[in-house]
């Protein structure tokens, strides 16, 4: 995390997050929020672009996301799904 002091509280909250958002029906929650916080879409206006950066912040410090590469493959395979669907 970049250089600011980390929350103290922090891998409890990540593990409470963790817990919660690891089911089935937890996913579908995480999605609404994500879809709510604007993460999937442009942003237009600086009410959005706070939502956007909220729920960025929410994947990095508050669920721990820090692999990259396996986020880009879960895109790049939904992708390939979605191209199929067309």
């Amino acid at each position: 995390m970049s250089g600011k002091k980390q929350d103290p509280r922090g891998k409890e909250k990540r593990d409470v997050l963790l817990e919660v958002f690891g089911t089935p029906q937890g996913i579908k929650a995480l999605n609404i929020i994500l879809e709510d916080l604007r993460f999937f879409h442009w942003t237009d206006g600086e009410g959005e672009r706070a939502l956007n950066e909220y729920a960025k912040f929410f994947v990095r410090e508050r669920l721990g996301v820090a692999d990259t590469l396996r986020i880009a493959e879960a895109v790049m395979a939904e992708a390939s799904q979605s191209r199929g669907r067309e």
